[in-house]
């Protein structure tokens, strides 16, 4: 029979507001007594206690019980000791209660509830204490590369003293739907804690610390280093996700412990009591330094960190039993070793860590050699080349995690130079075949579904969850970045010396101008620009050709003769998220039909034209990216009237394409005029036409395409009417009202009217001042006439007597 404590009779003669009270202040409220609630942050008091019920709850975060269960859940008290505390008189447990349950009562129930990371940046604030062991004592939030929060972990005093350490994370429950920060594990492989200090730093040598505690501390005293830990203890080593530090400077501080051989089982038999046991137990001798706890887990730490390329050092540490056990870098800051002493002492305490199986420093390394009885797929009795640095079971199997996937595919010689990462179209490819029996081009979900297949039966990897093979996958594509267009200009022939850029607008595409000199000025900008935006993505290159001709001339043939496959002529929604990752991958776009476009599409075009980075959120993706513009655009058009917009068109250099365009003569001098370009920009050539170029060459040809304004000529009649010949100045209203004819009670209120006058004053080089008497009005000067008062404003515009500011950044 099962002992039972009567918690009615007990409850019955116990105040709960006496109980509370000597935890939380109350205040008396009515009825009922009330305060901020202990279990979670607050401003308003919502925790209510009622000395009738006997019972406690908060409207805020549910927390609620009697006074055992608030002690069991403020104090962190067993039921037991809840129950001593409040007087009661408990039996101590039977046989049958200390018996162990059935194995169906011990196994783990599985959690409805699924870790999200990042949390959303919706979510709110992590509570302030926990609903079972109180108020916290330290908290350490992980974030990612980018500083969203991934989770928390939080640390506990426990009643006996001790201390208890649990994690925190956003969470979802695949049952009710509901999400919010649940005590759970960060799921596996679980992240680094400073991740952020280590994207801020791609360079900066790393130090792994044990503890996020150890890691401030000696992220606040080493400025030169970036300082890592990893959440969970000595026993989660594996369990984290190292692959931050892959090809990296690493230096590893493992904890100083003092530990003793430990008493066998018949020692510990033969003892009385506890006390016994302890002073037995100081009385051993002890354990080695590579048997100390501290050590062995920077040893597993180390052989991982090896086998990810990584160049590794380790701190030397006093000798066990030196310094008292547990003695750790923020020991030795407590103890006054800060700053540069720190540093310094680091430095003259350090010492390399070989691979343990072939390779020279920690770029070649490897991890714990196989053990006995694994098995290779050489037939030789001996571990190939391309196992070095694999992780292996206890047992001999190799262990199920993405590191040994990484290593496969960058050692196992059928894999050799197969996976990379596209750094242009920012993804994964396979630049070869596979031993799969998969072609180049876009790595693809069945091809991590032919690699397990692979690994499994060549190599006995076994690869349970398709997700440790993509990040296995990703991990070596990281590891073998390219950039095909830069290859591809690094491949041609190198320049032979004889100039085409100023020629071959004429002799391949048959362009005219009214002069020669245009054409030449703006066919070496083109394909020098073009050249510049993927050497220096980012560059600033605001201009876009656009050449003219009738349907079927040719036009966008060329164009994807010059892109080749980086060549894209798909429409795009400017403005849209989509325009912008359609990007990626393409080296020259094509804006067709430019006659089409209204003069609202227009300046959307010069805007998407000019943008130098864009700014903008992928798909499902929590935040913002900026991606320096590796494009350069051309225009085609069937019309020779097109540029609608009155305010300046100096992004469009117009090619009018009237003789036969020779492609096969395009085809042929391509790879010389990449390579002329090339050899040119990397001279320092200039990206853009002088002033003077801009003037006399470039905006007659400009002004040629564009459709007129009708009030154009109406104003320059009414200008020029002898009458007004003499006159310097006009106001918008006289403008509208007597040289355009508009009835005043018609303009409209939006003043489109006045900047439609506005912009065609500045085309015919008027500039605009205030009046310094009377009613101060704006008005227009004109040309070579006196300013009428110091403010006078630059034309917006660009066109003959335009004063552009500095500050505008285009």
């Amino acid at each position: 029979m099962i002992d039972r404590v009567d918690t009615d009779a007990l409850l019955a003669r116990v105040d709960i507001v006496q109980v509370i009270d000597r935890y939380v202040p109350l205040k008396k409220s009515g009825a009922e007594w009330e305060a901020c609630c202990p279990f979670h942050t607050e401003k308003s008091p919502s925790f209510k206690v009622s000395p009738t019920k006997q019972i406690y709850h908060c409207f805020g975060c549910g927390a609620n019980g009697d006074a055992i269960r608030f002690l069991q859940d403020h104090q962190g008290m067993s039921f037991r000791e809840a129950v001593q505390a409040l007087g009661g008189d408990l039996p101590p447990p039977s046989a049958d209660q200390m018996a162990p349950a059935p194995a169906r009562e011990r196994e783990k129930k599985r959690t409805p509830w699924t870790p999200i990371q990042p949390a959303p940046l919706e979510a709110p604030e992590p509570p302030k204490a926990h609903i079972k062991r109180g108020r916290l004592e330290a908290v350490w939030c992980y974030r990612d590369g980018e500083g969203a929060v991934l989770g928390y972990v939080y640390r506990f005093r426990t009643s006996t003293g001790g201390k208890e350490v649990l994690p925190l994370v956003w969470a979802r429950n695949e049952e009710s739907g509901v999400e919010e920060w649940h005590w759970l594990a960060f799921p596996e492989p679980r992240p680094l804690y400073g991740l952020d200090r280590l994207a801020e730093r791609p360079e900066a040598t790393v130090l792994v610390v044990e503890g996020e505690k150890c890691a401030d501390a000696g992220a606040a005293e080493l400025p030169d280093l970036v300082v890592v830990s990893w959440p969970g203890g000595g026993k989660a080593v594996t369990k984290a996700d190292w692959a931050p530090l892959a090809g990296r400077k690493v230096i590893l501080w493992a904890d100083c412990d003092a530990k003793r051989v430990p008493l066998t089982k018949a020692e510990r038999e033969a003892l009385p009591d506890e006390a016994a046991r302890l002073v037995a137990q100081g009385a051993k001798p002890l354990l080695p330094e590579d048997q100390q706890p501290g050590v062995k887990t920077m040893a597993d730490v180390a052989a991982i960190l090896l086998g990810l390329g990584c160049k590794v050092w380790a701190v030397k540490i006093p000798a066990p039993g030196e310094k008292p056990d547990g003695w750790d870098i923020a020991d030795a800051v407590a103890e006054g070793l800060t700053g540069p002493a720190l540093a310094d002492h680091i430095r003259a305490n350090w010492v390399a860590l070989a691979p343990a199986v072939g390779g020279e420093g920690g770029g070649d390394g490897a991890s714990t050699p196989p053990p006995a009885g694994a098995s290779a797929d050489d037939g030789a009795g001996k571990s190939p080349e391309w196992m070095r640095g694999m992780i292996w079971k206890s047992r001999g199997a190799l262990e199920d995690c993405r590191e040994n996937v990484y290593l496969i595919l960058t050692q196992h010689p059928a894999w050799a130079g197969v996976v990379a990462w596209d750094d242009f179209a920012r993804r994964v490819v396979k630049r070869r075949p596979t031993p799969t029996g998969g072609e180049p081009g876009e790595w693809k979900s069945e091809d991590d579904l032919d690699l397990g297949l692979w690994m499994a039966q060549r190599t006995r990897l076994l690869v349970k969850g398709e997700g440790t093979i993509t990040a296995g996958v990703s991990m070596a594509a990281a590891r073998a970045k390219f950039h095909p267009v830069r290859e591809h200009l690094d491949s041609l022939s190198a320049w032979d010396g004889v100039e085409r850029l100023a020629f071959w607008l004429e002799e391949c595409l048959g362009a005219t101008a009214g002069s020669a000199e245009y054409l030449r000025i703006v066919g070496r900008l083109f394909l020098v620009g073009l050249v510049a935006r993927v050497m220096q993505p980012g560059v600033k290159w605001d201009y876009m050709p656009i050449l003219e001709g009738p349907q079927g001339k040719g036009k966008s043939t060329a164009l994807r003769l010059l892109g080749g496959e980086w060549f894209a002529d798909t429409p795009l929604r400017l403005g849209d998220k989509d325009a912008y990752m359609a990007l990626d991958g393409v080296w020259l776009y094509e804006v067709g039909e430019m006659d089409s476009f209204n003069r609202a599409e227009t300046t959307a075009v010069k805007a998407f034209v000019t943008t130098q980075v864009d700014h903008y959120r992928e798909p499902y993706a929590r935040r913002t990216i900026d991606r320096p513009r590796q494009v350069a655009f051309a225009g085609t058009t069937n019309q020779g009237e097109y540029l609608k917009d009155t305010t300046g068109n100096r992004r469009f250099f117009p090619i009018r394409l009237t003789g036969p365009l020779d492609l096969d003569k395009l085809a042929a001098w391509r790879g010389q005029l990449l390579a002329e370009a090339l050899h040119v920009f990397r001279s320092g050539a200039r990206l853009h036409p002088t002033r003077e170029e801009e003037a006399q060459y470039i905006r007659p040809e400009q002004e040629a395409r564009e459709i007129v304004d009708p009030w154009l000529y109406k104003l320059q009649d009414y200008l020029e009417d002898p009458e007004r010949r003499l006159l310097a100045e006009f106001t918008s209203l006289e403008l509208l009202v007597e040289g355009i004819g508009l009835e005043v009670e018609k303009i409209d209120n939006n003043r489109g009217a006045a900047t439609r006058i506005g912009n065609l004053m500045a085309r015919l080089g008027w500039r605009k001042s205030r009046r310094s008497t009377g009613r101060r009005e704006w008005v227009y000067i004109r040309p070579g006439a006196a300013p009428v008062a110091e403010n006078t404003m630059p034309a917006p515009a660009d066109y003959p007597g335009e004063m552009r500011s500095k500050d505008v950044p285009f």
